[in-house]
Parts: structure tokens; sequence; C-alpha cells
């Protein structure tokens, strides 16, 4: 399964008929369920109209950096499974660009617990 800050290839939900996969960035640690076979990731764009996106710096890849512009949507998240979603490898970005990302994902939703 692919781990933290691996950019993965798996089927587009902005596009009709499934078969053309985009870029997703993994965010989900070993505390998932079922981090065998599941993965939680937000989604790549080539887009830089999106308030909020984040740009993907080259020095914020590792490896498979790709020859466009792309940028991270925190708030386009899926799950997605192993053996169903994903067809492909990107690369891999920092440890730190992956914090960044979740970090800011993780402001989204109201944590606040009511008793």
């Amino acid at each position: 399964m692919a781990g933290r800050g691996d950019v993965v290839w798996a089927p587009d939900p902005f596009k009709s008929g499934g078969g053309n996969p985009r870029p997703w960035l993994v965010v989900s640690t070993e505390q998932l369920p079922y981090p065998d076979e599941e993965s939680i990731a937000v989604a790549f764009t080539t887009q830089s109209h999106h308030p909020g996106g984040f740009e993907v710096p080259s020095e914020a890849w590792t490896q498979g950096e790709p020859n466009t512009r792309s940028y991270v949507l925190p708030w386009t998240v899926a799950t997605l499974k192993e053996e169903t979603h994903v067809v492909g490898m990107q690369g891999t970005v920092t440890d730190e660009f992956a914090d960044r990302v979740t970090t800011s994902l993780c402001s989204y939703p109201d944590l606040t617990v009511v008793e």
C-alpha cells in the first residue's frame, strides 16, 4: 500500500466514466484501521484558481516530480482502496509538505466535542 507522502494515480471523481485517473496525495498513517488495504488521500490539480490550495514546489518532491505545476486541494478527500482504486505511482513528497497539507485538512471539520 502507498504510504504517507506518496502520490498515487486513482479515479477522478470529477470526470464521468471513471476511466480518467488523477494524482492523489496520501495523508493517512499506520493508525488507519486497515493501513495495508486503504489510505486517506487528497486531490492534486493543475488548476491554480482554488483559494486555499497548496502549490507543490519542486523542493517538496523527493521523487517523481511532474513536468507541470501542481496544487493540492486539502478539502477534496477520498478513501482509496489499494486493489480497487490505485492504478499507479507518481512519486513522493517530503514529510514536511504532507504534514502541512494534513494540518490544513484537519482544520476544516469542527472537532469540538459536545456533551
